[in-house]
């Protein structure tokens, strides 16, 4: 029984050196971010009578999560530890051009996919690269998005498809840092907001 309590309290003791050698302090507390602009404004353009329903963007698999990426060198993809998106990049991505699309004045509505209401024009999106490019000094906000617009009136599916686009832009970074990328991502987003939502309404008017 004597021995027994001796490996006990040496255990406990070693338990609380460990703790003592590791600082003992709490874990560091995850700080979280989303992207901020304010809705790019389209005083040169009419208001066109339809309706648009954005419907929730994929992304690639590696993107899947809300960890904020960055490549340090070519093949490299590191993550930061206790700074996350919000989010993950595709709800994102979705949130800030439904949002953009209402604010725009542009549409007669504009639906998010959870809404029951019918819409003749669907907006579906894919986010390729929602990346902080690191390897070169002051480093870049890499944002490439695949958009689709198709038009649910027609006839049949081959010819739903108005226009399906590329977009890509590259911001340069005020610092490499979970903030600096934040901020770079966000004008990444307000220009490709601004280039899709001035194709889509070229594209129904």
């Amino acid at each position: 029984m004597k021995r027994l309590f001796v490996i006990i309290t040496a255990v406990a003791f070693i338990f609380v050196l460990s703790g003592c050698i590791s600082g003992g302090g709490p874990t560091p507390m995850t700080e979280q971010y989303v992207i901020e602009y304010t809705p790019p404004a389209y005083d040169n353009l009419s208001l066109v009578n339809e309706s648009i329903k954005v419907a929730r963007f994929s992304l690639s698999r590696h993107l899947n999560c809300r960890s904020m990426f960055y490549k340090p060198a070519p093949f490299k993809r590191e993550a930061y530890n206790y700074h996350h998106w919000r989010v993950n990049p595709g709800d994102m991505v979705t949130d800030c051009l439904l949002r953009d699309l209402r604010a725009s004045g542009l549409f007669r509505a504009v639906f998010s996919c959870y809404n029951y209401e019918n819409a003749r024009f669907l907006l579906e999106g894919y986010v390729e690269e929602f990346i902080g490019l690191y390897e070169q000094s002051p480093g870049e906000a890499l944002l490439k998005l695949n958009i689709t617009l198709l038009d649910m009136d027609a006839d049949n599916v081959t010819s739903r498809v108005i226009f399906q686009k590329n977009y890509q832009i590259s911001e340069a970074l005020e610092s490499r840092t979970p903030e600096g990328l934040t901020r770079g991502m966000s004008r990444a987003m307000y220009s490709l907001s601004e280039q899709i939502t001035r194709d889509i309404h070229e594209s129904v008017y």
